[in-house]
Protein backbone atom coordinates (compact mmCIF):
# COMPACT_ATOMS: atom_id res chain seq x y z
CA UNK A 1 0.00 0.00 0.00
CA UNK A 2 1.49 3.37 -0.95
CA UNK A 3 2.09 6.04 1.70
CA UNK A 4 -0.47 8.49 0.34
CA UNK A 5 -3.28 5.92 0.32
CA UNK A 6 -2.34 4.80 3.83
CA UNK A 7 -2.39 8.38 5.07
CA UNK A 8 -5.80 8.98 3.50
CA UNK A 9 -7.26 6.07 5.46
CA UNK A 10 -6.58 7.53 8.88
CA UNK A 11 -9.39 10.10 9.06
CA UNK A 12 -11.94 7.41 8.24
CA UNK A 13 -10.25 5.05 10.69
CA UNK A 14 -10.44 7.66 13.44
CA UNK A 15 -14.15 8.18 12.77
CA UNK A 16 -14.70 4.41 12.85
CA UNK A 17 -12.95 4.00 16.20
CA UNK A 18 -14.79 7.02 17.62
CA UNK A 19 -18.06 5.38 16.61
CA UNK A 20 -17.11 2.18 18.40
CA UNK A 21 -16.16 4.15 21.52
CA UNK A 22 -19.51 5.94 21.41
CA UNK A 23 -21.32 2.63 21.15
CA UNK A 24 -19.39 1.18 24.10
CA UNK A 25 -20.11 4.30 26.16
CA UNK A 26 -23.81 4.03 25.31
CA UNK A 27 -23.83 0.36 26.33
CA UNK A 28 -22.33 1.26 29.74
CA UNK A 29 -23.96 4.69 29.97
CA UNK A 30 -25.99 4.08 33.13
CA UNK A 31 -22.85 2.94 34.92
CA UNK A 32 -20.67 5.75 33.59
CA UNK A 33 -23.24 8.39 34.57
CA UNK A 34 -22.50 7.61 38.23
CA UNK A 35 -18.85 6.47 38.36
CA UNK A 36 -18.34 3.83 41.00
CA UNK A 37 -21.85 4.26 42.41
CA UNK A 38 -23.83 1.76 40.34
CA UNK A 39 -23.77 -1.97 39.69
CA UNK A 40 -25.51 -4.17 37.10
CA UNK A 41 -28.85 -5.41 38.38
CA UNK A 42 -27.34 -8.90 38.81
CA UNK A 43 -23.89 -8.05 40.20
CA UNK A 44 -22.54 -11.59 40.90
CA UNK A 45 -19.61 -12.05 38.51
CA UNK A 46 -19.07 -8.30 38.27
CA UNK A 47 -18.13 -8.31 41.95
CA UNK A 48 -15.75 -11.20 41.32
CA UNK A 49 -14.11 -9.34 38.42
CA UNK A 50 -13.69 -6.26 40.61
CA UNK A 51 -11.99 -8.44 43.21
CA UNK A 52 -9.57 -9.73 40.58
CA UNK A 53 -8.78 -6.16 39.52
CA UNK A 54 -8.12 -5.26 43.15
CA UNK A 55 -5.97 -8.39 43.50
CA UNK A 56 -3.87 -7.49 40.45
CA UNK A 57 -3.33 -3.99 41.82
CA UNK A 58 -2.38 -5.47 45.20
CA UNK A 59 0.20 -7.70 43.53
CA UNK A 60 1.73 -4.64 41.89
CA UNK A 61 1.69 -2.73 45.16
CA UNK A 62 3.33 -5.53 47.14
CA UNK A 63 5.28 -7.23 44.32
CA UNK A 64 3.60 -10.51 45.31
CA UNK A 65 2.87 -13.71 43.38
CA UNK A 66 -0.28 -13.13 41.27
CA UNK A 67 -0.84 -16.87 40.75
CA UNK A 68 -1.66 -17.57 44.41
CA UNK A 69 -4.68 -15.84 45.90
CA UNK A 70 -3.83 -16.29 49.56
CA UNK A 71 -6.56 -13.88 50.73
CA UNK A 72 -9.40 -16.23 49.76
CA UNK A 73 -10.16 -19.73 51.03
CA UNK A 74 -7.87 -19.40 54.04
CA UNK A 75 -5.71 -21.18 54.90
CA UNK A 76 -5.50 -23.15 51.61
CA UNK A 77 -5.73 -20.21 49.18
CA UNK A 78 -6.89 -20.24 45.56
CA UNK A 79 -5.09 -21.20 42.37
CA UNK A 80 -5.04 -17.96 40.40
CA UNK A 81 -4.20 -19.61 37.07
CA UNK A 82 -7.16 -21.99 37.43
CA UNK A 83 -9.50 -19.01 37.81
CA UNK A 84 -10.29 -16.17 35.42
CA UNK A 85 -8.09 -13.65 37.19
CA UNK A 86 -7.52 -11.81 33.85
CA UNK A 87 -4.03 -10.65 34.84
CA UNK A 88 -3.43 -9.58 31.25
CA UNK A 89 -5.96 -6.81 31.85
CA UNK A 90 -5.74 -6.28 35.59
CA UNK A 91 -1.99 -5.67 35.76
CA UNK A 92 -1.96 -2.98 33.02
CA UNK A 93 -5.05 -1.40 34.61
CA UNK A 94 -3.55 -1.40 38.12
CA UNK A 95 -2.73 2.35 38.10
CA UNK A 96 -6.40 3.12 37.38
CA UNK A 97 -7.51 0.62 40.03
CA UNK A 98 -5.18 2.07 42.66
CA UNK A 99 -6.16 5.68 41.88
CA UNK A 100 -9.91 5.36 41.34
CA UNK A 101 -10.94 1.94 42.63
CA UNK A 102 -11.84 -1.34 40.92
CA UNK A 103 -15.41 -0.25 40.12
CA UNK A 104 -14.30 2.60 37.89
CA UNK A 105 -11.46 0.45 36.52
CA UNK A 106 -14.03 -2.20 35.54
CA UNK A 107 -16.23 0.28 33.67
CA UNK A 108 -13.26 1.82 31.87
CA UNK A 109 -11.98 -1.63 30.96
CA UNK A 110 -15.30 -2.72 29.46
CA UNK A 111 -15.59 0.42 27.33
CA UNK A 112 -12.01 0.11 26.11
CA UNK A 113 -12.15 -3.62 25.39
CA UNK A 114 -15.47 -3.50 23.53
CA UNK A 115 -14.23 -0.60 21.40
CA UNK A 116 -10.84 -2.25 20.87
CA UNK A 117 -12.49 -5.51 19.78
CA UNK A 118 -14.54 -3.63 17.20
CA UNK A 119 -11.48 -1.65 16.08
CA UNK A 120 -9.23 -4.66 15.49
CA UNK A 121 -11.95 -6.43 13.52
CA UNK A 122 -12.43 -3.25 11.48
CA UNK A 123 -8.68 -3.18 10.84
CA UNK A 124 -8.59 -6.80 9.70
CA UNK A 125 -11.66 -6.46 7.48
CA UNK A 126 -10.75 -3.09 5.95
CA UNK A 127 -7.12 -4.03 5.24
CA UNK A 128 -7.42 -7.65 4.18
CA UNK A 129 -11.01 -8.72 3.45
CA UNK A 130 -13.18 -5.98 1.89
CA UNK A 131 -12.63 -2.77 -0.06
CA UNK A 132 -15.41 -0.75 1.54
CA UNK A 133 -14.50 0.83 4.84
CA UNK A 134 -18.20 1.26 5.59
CA UNK A 135 -18.67 -2.49 5.18
CA UNK A 136 -15.64 -3.13 7.40
CA UNK A 137 -17.06 -0.74 10.01
CA UNK A 138 -20.36 -2.61 10.11
CA UNK A 139 -18.45 -5.89 10.40
CA UNK A 140 -16.55 -4.54 13.40
CA UNK A 141 -19.84 -3.40 14.89
CA UNK A 142 -21.24 -6.92 14.59
CA UNK A 143 -18.10 -8.50 16.05
CA UNK A 144 -18.06 -6.32 19.18
CA UNK A 145 -21.75 -5.74 19.87
CA UNK A 146 -22.99 -9.27 19.22
CA UNK A 147 -24.13 -11.19 22.33
CA UNK A 148 -20.82 -13.07 22.58
CA UNK A 149 -19.14 -9.77 23.51
CA UNK A 150 -21.72 -7.17 24.53
CA UNK A 151 -23.60 -9.41 26.96
CA UNK A 152 -20.40 -9.86 28.93
CA UNK A 153 -20.12 -6.12 29.53
CA UNK A 154 -22.21 -6.75 32.63
CA UNK A 155 -19.83 -9.28 34.17
CA UNK A 156 -16.73 -10.35 32.25
CA UNK A 157 -14.10 -7.93 30.89
CA UNK A 158 -11.98 -10.96 30.03
CA UNK A 159 -14.65 -11.91 27.46
CA UNK A 160 -15.35 -8.42 26.13
CA UNK A 161 -11.59 -8.32 25.49
CA UNK A 162 -11.54 -10.20 22.18
CA UNK A 163 -9.39 -7.57 20.49
CA UNK A 164 -6.45 -9.95 20.03
CA UNK A 165 -8.48 -12.54 18.10
CA UNK A 166 -8.36 -10.84 14.66
CA UNK A 167 -4.70 -9.94 15.23
CA UNK A 168 -3.85 -13.55 16.06
CA UNK A 169 -5.74 -14.73 12.96
CA UNK A 170 -3.77 -12.35 10.77
CA UNK A 171 -0.41 -13.25 12.35
CA UNK A 172 -1.09 -16.93 11.64
CA UNK A 173 -1.63 -16.02 7.99
CA UNK A 174 1.59 -13.98 7.98
CA UNK A 175 3.61 -17.01 9.04
CA UNK A 176 3.75 -17.79 5.32
CA UNK A 177 6.11 -14.88 4.75
CA UNK A 178 8.38 -14.83 7.82
CA UNK A 179 8.21 -17.98 9.93
CA UNK A 180 10.72 -17.01 12.62
CA UNK A 181 9.80 -13.36 13.07
CA UNK A 182 6.12 -14.17 12.66
CA UNK A 183 6.37 -17.01 15.14
CA UNK A 184 7.90 -14.70 17.75
CA UNK A 185 5.18 -12.08 17.26
CA UNK A 186 2.47 -14.73 17.42
CA UNK A 187 3.99 -16.14 20.62
CA UNK A 188 3.78 -12.71 22.28
CA UNK A 189 0.12 -12.41 21.32
CA UNK A 190 -0.65 -15.93 22.55
CA UNK A 191 1.01 -15.32 25.92
CA UNK A 192 -0.94 -12.09 26.40
CA UNK A 193 -4.20 -13.82 25.48
CA UNK A 194 -3.49 -16.62 27.98
CA UNK A 195 -3.47 -14.00 30.73
CA UNK A 196 -6.67 -12.40 29.43
CA UNK A 197 -8.74 -15.52 28.83
CA UNK A 198 -7.51 -18.99 27.98
CA UNK A 199 -10.90 -20.20 26.82
CA UNK A 200 -11.06 -17.60 24.05
CA UNK A 201 -7.55 -18.57 22.98
CA UNK A 202 -8.52 -22.25 22.86
CA UNK A 203 -11.59 -21.49 20.73
CA UNK A 204 -9.47 -19.25 18.49
CA UNK A 205 -6.95 -22.05 17.97
CA UNK A 206 -9.72 -24.50 17.08
CA UNK A 207 -11.41 -22.06 14.68
CA UNK A 208 -8.17 -21.03 12.97
CA UNK A 209 -7.19 -24.69 12.65
CA UNK A 210 -10.47 -25.63 10.98
CA UNK A 211 -10.40 -22.57 8.71
CA UNK A 212 -6.79 -23.35 7.78
CA UNK A 213 -7.63 -26.92 6.82
CA UNK A 214 -10.51 -25.74 4.65
CA UNK A 215 -8.29 -23.18 2.98
CA UNK A 216 -5.52 -25.74 2.47
CA UNK A 217 -7.92 -28.01 0.61
CA UNK A 218 -9.04 -25.18 -1.67
CA UNK A 219 -5.83 -23.16 -2.08
CA UNK A 220 -2.90 -25.43 -1.16
CA UNK A 221 -0.25 -23.30 -2.89
CA UNK A 222 -1.32 -20.14 -1.06
CA UNK A 223 -0.95 -21.74 2.36
CA UNK A 224 2.79 -22.43 2.02
CA UNK A 225 2.44 -25.15 4.61
CA UNK A 226 6.18 -25.66 5.41
CA UNK A 227 6.57 -22.00 6.39
CA UNK A 228 3.36 -22.01 8.42
CA UNK A 229 4.36 -25.15 10.30
CA UNK A 230 7.84 -23.74 10.96
CA UNK A 231 6.32 -20.53 12.31
CA UNK A 232 3.92 -22.45 14.52
CA UNK A 233 6.87 -24.46 15.81
CA UNK A 234 8.63 -21.25 16.83
CA UNK A 235 5.44 -20.04 18.52
CA UNK A 236 5.00 -23.32 20.38
CA UNK A 237 8.61 -23.37 21.57
CA UNK A 238 8.59 -19.78 22.83
CA UNK A 239 5.20 -20.02 24.51
CA UNK A 240 6.18 -23.32 26.14
CA UNK A 241 9.17 -21.61 27.74
CA UNK A 242 7.29 -18.48 28.81
CA UNK A 243 4.21 -20.30 30.08
CA UNK A 244 5.88 -23.36 31.57
CA UNK A 245 5.50 -22.30 35.20
CA UNK A 246 2.04 -20.63 34.95
CA UNK A 247 0.54 -23.65 33.17
CA UNK A 248 2.25 -26.12 35.48
CA UNK A 249 0.79 -24.24 38.42
CA UNK A 250 -2.65 -24.16 36.80
CA UNK A 251 -2.84 -27.91 36.25
CA UNK A 252 -0.57 -29.32 38.97
CA UNK A 253 -0.13 -26.56 41.57
CA UNK A 254 -2.05 -25.91 44.76
CA UNK A 255 -5.83 -26.28 44.49
CA UNK A 256 -5.65 -27.38 40.85
CA UNK A 257 -8.67 -29.23 39.48
CA UNK A 258 -9.53 -31.50 36.55
CA UNK A 259 -12.72 -30.87 34.61
CA UNK A 260 -15.11 -27.95 34.78
CA UNK A 261 -17.85 -27.07 37.22
CA UNK A 262 -20.88 -29.16 36.29
CA UNK A 263 -23.49 -26.41 36.11
CA UNK A 264 -21.29 -24.10 34.04
CA UNK A 265 -20.21 -26.76 31.55
CA UNK A 266 -23.89 -27.49 30.90
CA UNK A 267 -24.48 -24.01 29.41
CA UNK A 268 -25.37 -24.44 25.74
CA UNK A 269 -27.37 -22.95 22.89
CA UNK A 270 -30.94 -24.05 22.33
CA UNK A 271 -31.79 -25.37 18.84
CA UNK A 272 -33.82 -22.19 18.35
CA UNK A 273 -31.17 -20.02 19.97
CA UNK A 274 -29.42 -18.92 16.79
CA UNK A 275 -32.58 -17.40 15.33
CA UNK A 276 -33.73 -15.98 18.66
CA UNK A 277 -32.62 -12.74 20.25
CA UNK A 278 -30.53 -12.42 23.36
CA UNK A 279 -32.42 -11.36 26.47
CA UNK A 280 -30.35 -8.16 26.44
CA UNK A 281 -31.27 -7.26 22.84
CA UNK A 282 -33.66 -4.67 21.48
CA UNK A 283 -36.09 -7.18 19.95
CA UNK A 284 -36.08 -10.02 22.48
CA UNK A 285 -39.89 -9.99 22.55
CA UNK A 286 -39.87 -11.19 18.94
CA UNK A 287 -37.75 -14.26 19.67
CA UNK A 288 -38.87 -17.66 18.45
CA UNK A 289 -37.52 -19.04 21.71
CA UNK A 290 -37.80 -16.82 24.77
CA UNK A 291 -34.55 -17.32 26.69
CA UNK A 292 -34.95 -17.98 30.38
CA UNK A 293 -34.55 -14.90 32.56
CA UNK A 294 -31.39 -14.49 34.54
CA UNK A 295 -27.86 -15.19 33.37
CA UNK A 296 -28.12 -13.86 29.81
CA UNK A 297 -24.35 -13.38 29.48
CA UNK A 298 -23.95 -16.91 28.14
CA UNK A 299 -26.41 -16.45 25.26
CA UNK A 300 -23.56 -16.24 22.76
CA UNK A 301 -25.16 -17.39 19.52
CA UNK A 302 -28.48 -15.57 19.85
CA UNK A 303 -28.21 -13.50 16.66
CA UNK A 304 -31.92 -13.17 15.86
CA UNK A 305 -33.69 -14.35 12.73
CA UNK A 306 -33.13 -11.23 10.54
CA UNK A 307 -29.35 -11.49 10.88
CA UNK A 308 -29.34 -15.26 10.40
CA UNK A 309 -31.45 -14.95 7.24
CA UNK A 310 -29.16 -12.21 5.90
CA UNK A 311 -26.00 -14.25 6.56
CA UNK A 312 -27.45 -17.37 4.95
CA UNK A 313 -28.40 -15.26 1.91
CA UNK A 314 -24.85 -13.89 1.66
CA UNK A 315 -23.38 -17.38 1.88
CA UNK A 316 -25.67 -18.72 -0.88
CA UNK A 317 -25.06 -15.66 -3.04
CA UNK A 318 -21.25 -15.67 -2.69
CA UNK A 319 -20.69 -19.42 -2.24
CA UNK A 320 -18.33 -19.53 -5.20
CA UNK A 321 -15.78 -17.51 -3.21
CA UNK A 322 -13.38 -19.80 -1.30
CA UNK A 323 -13.16 -17.27 1.54
CA UNK A 324 -16.91 -17.25 2.03
CA UNK A 325 -17.08 -21.04 1.95
CA UNK A 326 -14.29 -21.40 4.51
CA UNK A 327 -15.73 -18.81 6.87
CA UNK A 328 -19.28 -20.14 6.56
CA UNK A 329 -18.36 -23.78 7.20
CA UNK A 330 -16.18 -22.82 10.17
CA UNK A 331 -18.93 -20.72 11.71
CA UNK A 332 -21.57 -23.39 11.11
CA UNK A 333 -19.47 -26.11 12.76
CA UNK A 334 -18.96 -24.03 15.89
CA UNK A 335 -22.60 -22.97 15.99
CA UNK A 336 -23.66 -26.63 15.94
CA UNK A 337 -21.09 -27.57 18.59
CA UNK A 338 -22.46 -24.80 20.82
CA UNK A 339 -25.69 -26.85 21.10
CA UNK A 340 -23.81 -28.83 23.76
CA UNK A 341 -24.02 -32.40 24.99
CA UNK A 342 -27.82 -32.70 25.01
CA UNK A 343 -29.97 -30.96 22.42
CA UNK A 344 -32.82 -28.82 23.72
CA UNK A 345 -35.80 -27.31 21.92
CA UNK A 346 -37.69 -24.49 23.60
CA UNK A 347 -35.49 -25.20 26.62
CA UNK A 348 -36.59 -28.84 26.88
CA UNK A 349 -34.25 -31.80 26.47
CA UNK A 350 -35.32 -33.77 23.38
CA UNK A 351 -33.32 -36.87 24.30
CA UNK A 352 -30.80 -36.57 21.46
CA UNK A 353 -27.08 -36.10 22.19
CA UNK A 354 -25.40 -33.15 20.51
CA UNK A 355 -22.17 -33.40 18.49
CA UNK A 356 -20.29 -31.77 21.33
CA UNK A 357 -20.82 -34.93 23.41
CA UNK A 358 -18.10 -36.55 21.29
CA UNK A 359 -15.59 -33.97 22.57
CA UNK A 360 -16.75 -33.08 26.07
CA UNK A 361 -14.70 -35.75 27.82
CA UNK A 362 -11.40 -34.71 26.24
CA UNK A 363 -8.84 -32.60 28.13
CA UNK A 364 -9.55 -28.86 27.90
CA UNK A 365 -12.94 -29.56 26.30
CA UNK A 366 -14.07 -30.86 29.69
CA UNK A 367 -13.74 -27.37 31.17
CA UNK A 368 -15.18 -25.49 28.19
CA UNK A 369 -18.66 -23.95 28.26
CA UNK A 370 -20.26 -25.18 25.01
CA UNK A 371 -22.25 -21.99 24.59
CA UNK A 372 -19.00 -20.04 24.29
CA UNK A 373 -18.23 -21.82 21.04
CA UNK A 374 -20.71 -19.25 19.77
CA UNK A 375 -17.79 -16.82 19.89
CA UNK A 376 -16.41 -18.50 16.77
CA UNK A 377 -19.83 -18.29 15.14
CA UNK A 378 -19.74 -14.52 15.72
CA UNK A 379 -16.24 -14.36 14.24
CA UNK A 380 -17.75 -15.91 11.11
CA UNK A 381 -20.87 -13.74 11.02
CA UNK A 382 -18.96 -10.45 11.23
CA UNK A 383 -16.84 -10.89 8.06
CA UNK A 384 -19.76 -12.45 6.19
CA UNK A 385 -21.84 -9.35 6.92
CA UNK A 386 -18.96 -7.14 5.78
CA UNK A 387 -18.50 -9.18 2.58
CA UNK A 388 -22.22 -9.05 1.84
CA UNK A 389 -22.32 -5.26 2.20
CA UNK A 390 -19.10 -4.85 0.23
CA UNK A 391 -20.42 -6.91 -2.70
CA UNK A 392 -23.82 -5.22 -2.91
CA UNK A 393 -24.08 -3.29 -6.19
CA UNK A 394 -23.67 0.47 -5.81
CA UNK A 395 -26.90 1.81 -7.31
CA UNK A 396 -27.09 5.53 -6.60
CA UNK A 397 -30.82 5.77 -6.16
CA UNK A 398 -30.97 2.81 -3.79
CA UNK A 399 -28.44 4.01 -1.20
CA UNK A 400 -31.11 4.89 1.37
CA UNK A 401 -32.80 1.53 0.80
CA UNK A 402 -29.45 -0.23 1.30
CA UNK A 403 -28.83 1.57 4.60
CA UNK A 404 -32.37 0.80 5.72
CA UNK A 405 -31.95 -2.88 4.91
CA UNK A 406 -28.73 -3.07 6.92
CA UNK A 407 -30.38 -1.32 9.87
CA UNK A 408 -33.38 -3.65 9.72
CA UNK A 409 -31.04 -6.64 9.95
CA UNK A 410 -28.76 -5.35 12.71
CA UNK A 411 -30.81 -3.07 14.98
CA UNK A 412 -33.14 -5.78 16.39
CA UNK A 413 -30.12 -7.76 17.65
CA UNK A 414 -28.39 -4.70 19.12
CA UNK A 415 -27.80 -4.71 22.89
CA UNK A 416 -29.67 -2.34 25.16
CA UNK A 417 -27.81 -0.31 27.82
CA UNK A 418 -26.95 -2.26 30.94
CA UNK A 419 -29.61 -2.10 33.67
CA UNK A 420 -28.25 -0.91 36.99
CA UNK A 421 -28.89 -0.74 40.73
CA UNK A 422 -27.35 1.44 43.41
CA UNK A 423 -24.12 0.08 44.84
CA UNK A 424 -24.61 -0.73 48.55
CA UNK A 425 -22.46 1.31 50.89
CA UNK A 426 -19.43 -0.42 52.39
CA UNK A 427 -19.73 -0.55 56.20
CA UNK A 428 -17.42 1.91 57.92
CA UNK A 429 -15.84 -0.95 59.88
CA UNK A 430 -14.46 -2.17 56.53
CA UNK A 431 -13.99 1.13 54.73
CA UNK A 432 -12.14 2.82 57.60
CA UNK A 433 -9.71 -0.06 58.05
CA UNK A 434 -10.90 -0.73 61.60
CA UNK A 435 -10.97 -4.45 60.74
CA UNK A 436 -7.17 -4.46 60.66
CA UNK A 437 -7.00 -4.24 64.45
CA UNK A 438 -8.95 -7.52 64.69
CA UNK A 439 -7.41 -9.62 61.90
CA UNK A 440 -3.69 -10.18 62.33
CA UNK A 441 -1.27 -11.86 59.94
CA UNK A 442 -2.36 -15.38 58.95
CA UNK A 443 -5.77 -14.85 60.58
CA UNK A 444 -9.00 -14.62 58.61
CA UNK A 445 -12.54 -13.29 58.75
CA UNK A 446 -15.68 -15.37 58.25
CA UNK A 447 -18.36 -13.33 56.49
CA UNK A 448 -21.97 -14.45 56.06
CA UNK A 449 -23.87 -15.13 53.90
CA UNK A 450 -21.11 -17.32 52.52
CA UNK A 451 -19.97 -16.07 49.12
CA UNK A 452 -21.76 -17.27 45.97
CA UNK A 453 -22.93 -15.68 42.70
CA UNK A 454 -26.13 -14.58 44.47
CA UNK A 455 -24.52 -13.67 47.81
CA UNK A 456 -21.67 -11.35 46.93
CA UNK A 457 -21.53 -9.14 50.03
CA UNK A 458 -18.35 -10.70 51.41
CA UNK A 459 -16.51 -10.36 48.09
CA UNK A 460 -17.49 -6.70 47.79
CA UNK A 461 -16.26 -6.01 51.33
CA UNK A 462 -12.97 -7.78 50.62
CA UNK A 463 -12.55 -5.80 47.40
CA UNK A 464 -13.09 -2.56 49.32
CA UNK A 465 -10.02 -3.40 51.42
CA UNK A 466 -7.88 -3.59 48.29
CA UNK A 467 -8.01 -7.40 48.57
CA UNK A 468 -6.04 -7.12 51.85
CA UNK A 469 -8.68 -8.80 54.02
CA UNK A 470 -8.07 -12.54 54.30
CA UNK A 471 -11.33 -14.55 54.20
CA UNK A 472 -11.99 -18.15 55.12
CA UNK A 473 -14.34 -18.52 52.16
CA UNK A 474 -14.95 -16.73 48.87
CA UNK A 475 -16.39 -17.04 45.38
CA UNK A 476 -13.92 -18.92 43.16
CA UNK A 477 -13.29 -22.23 41.40
CA UNK A 478 -11.45 -24.96 43.25
CA UNK A 479 -11.31 -28.75 43.41
CA UNK A 480 -14.41 -30.45 44.82
CA UNK A 481 -14.00 -31.26 48.48
CA UNK A 482 -10.71 -29.38 48.47
CA UNK A 483 -9.05 -32.50 47.02
CA UNK A 484 -6.44 -31.53 44.46
CA UNK A 485 -7.22 -32.98 41.03
CA UNK A 486 -10.98 -33.33 41.57
CA UNK A 487 -13.46 -31.66 39.22
CA UNK A 488 -14.11 -27.98 39.70
CA UNK A 489 -16.67 -26.64 42.10
CA UNK A 490 -17.56 -23.15 43.29
CA UNK A 491 -16.21 -22.19 46.69
CA UNK A 492 -14.22 -24.02 49.36
CA UNK A 493 -14.64 -27.51 50.72
CA UNK A 494 -17.83 -27.50 52.80
CA UNK A 495 -17.29 -27.98 56.52
CA UNK A 496 -20.04 -28.76 59.10
CA UNK A 497 -20.39 -25.15 60.20
CA UNK A 498 -20.84 -24.11 56.59
CA UNK A 499 -23.83 -26.43 56.35
CA UNK A 500 -25.49 -24.76 59.35
CA UNK A 501 -24.95 -21.30 57.87
CA UNK A 502 -26.06 -22.34 54.38
CA UNK A 503 -29.22 -23.91 55.79
CA UNK A 504 -30.09 -20.60 57.43
CA UNK A 505 -29.42 -18.77 54.17
CA UNK A 506 -31.56 -21.15 52.12
CA UNK A 507 -34.52 -21.40 54.51
CA UNK A 508 -34.43 -17.89 56.01
CA UNK A 509 -34.86 -19.63 59.37
CA UNK A 510 -32.47 -19.78 62.31
CA UNK A 511 -30.81 -23.20 62.25
CA UNK A 512 -31.21 -25.41 65.33
CA UNK A 513 -27.82 -25.74 67.02
CA UNK A 514 -26.60 -28.44 69.44
CA UNK A 515 -23.63 -28.57 71.79
CA UNK A 516 -21.94 -30.87 69.28
CA UNK A 517 -22.43 -28.21 66.62
CA UNK A 518 -20.81 -25.62 68.88
CA UNK A 519 -17.82 -27.86 69.49
CA UNK A 520 -17.47 -28.53 65.77
CA UNK A 521 -17.76 -24.80 65.06
CA UNK A 522 -14.79 -24.15 67.37
CA UNK A 523 -12.79 -26.73 65.42
CA UNK A 524 -13.79 -25.17 62.12
CA UNK A 525 -12.81 -21.70 63.32
CA UNK A 526 -9.45 -23.07 64.40
CA UNK A 527 -8.94 -24.59 60.94
CA UNK A 528 -9.81 -21.30 59.24
CA UNK A 529 -7.81 -19.32 61.85
CA UNK A 530 -10.84 -17.10 62.22
CA UNK A 531 -10.52 -14.03 64.41
CA UNK A 532 -13.84 -12.33 63.64
CA UNK A 533 -17.18 -13.18 62.06
CA UNK A 534 -19.05 -10.47 60.16
CA UNK A 535 -22.62 -10.19 58.89
CA UNK A 536 -24.60 -7.40 57.24
CA UNK A 537 -27.38 -5.56 59.05
CA UNK A 538 -30.98 -5.68 57.86
CA UNK A 539 -33.59 -8.40 57.58
CA UNK A 540 -31.86 -10.21 54.70
CA UNK A 541 -29.26 -11.84 56.95
CA UNK A 542 -31.40 -12.21 60.10
CA UNK A 543 -31.43 -16.03 59.94
CA UNK A 544 -27.64 -16.21 59.59
CA UNK A 545 -27.19 -13.80 62.51
CA UNK A 546 -29.52 -15.85 64.70
CA UNK A 547 -27.59 -19.00 63.86
CA UNK A 548 -24.28 -17.31 64.68
CA UNK A 549 -25.71 -16.10 68.00
CA UNK A 550 -26.67 -19.68 68.81
CA UNK A 551 -23.19 -20.92 67.94
CA UNK A 552 -20.97 -18.22 69.41
CA UNK A 553 -23.12 -16.03 71.66
CA UNK A 554 -24.58 -12.62 70.89
CA UNK A 555 -22.84 -10.48 68.32
CA UNK A 556 -22.63 -6.72 68.49
CA UNK A 557 -23.19 -3.95 66.00
CA UNK A 558 -20.13 -1.95 65.09
CA UNK A 559 -19.37 0.25 62.11
CA UNK A 560 -22.46 -0.62 60.09
CA UNK A 561 -22.34 -4.41 60.48
CA UNK A 562 -22.63 -7.21 63.02
CA UNK A 563 -19.44 -8.60 64.55
CA UNK A 564 -18.57 -11.70 66.59
CA UNK A 565 -15.12 -11.45 68.11
CA UNK A 566 -13.93 -15.07 68.42
CA UNK A 567 -10.27 -14.45 69.10
CA UNK A 568 -10.65 -15.63 72.70
CA UNK A 569 -13.59 -18.05 72.71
Amino acid sequence: MDEGRSRNRWPADAVAVAGYLAGAVLLCGRLLAHPGQRLPYTPGDRILAEYYLAWAARCVRHASNPFVLDRLNAPAGVNGMANTTMLGLGLPMSPVTLLFGPGIAFDALVVLTVAATAATWYWLLSRHVVDSRAAAWVGGLVAAFAPSVANHATFHPNLTAQFLVPVIVWRVVKLRDAPVRGGLILAALVVWQVFINEETLFITALAVGLFGLLWLVQRPREVQLPNVLAGLGVTLLVTAVLLAYPLWWQFFGGNAYRGGEKQMTAFHTDLLGLTSFSRNSVAVRFSEFQPAPGFFAEQHGYFGWPLVIAVVAVVIWRWREPLVRSIAVTGAVFAVLSFGNDLTLYGRDIGVPGPYSLLSGLPLFDTLLPTRLGEAATWAVAPLVAIGIDRLPAVAGLRVLKVGLIAAVLVPAAPVPIKVIDRPAIPSFIASGEWRSYVKAQESALIVPLATFEHWTSMSWATATGADLRMSHGYFLGPAGGVKGSHATVGPAVRPTDRLINTATATHQVTTVTDADREQARLDLAYWRTSIILAPTGDGAAAERGTLDALFGPGRQVGGLWLWDVRNP
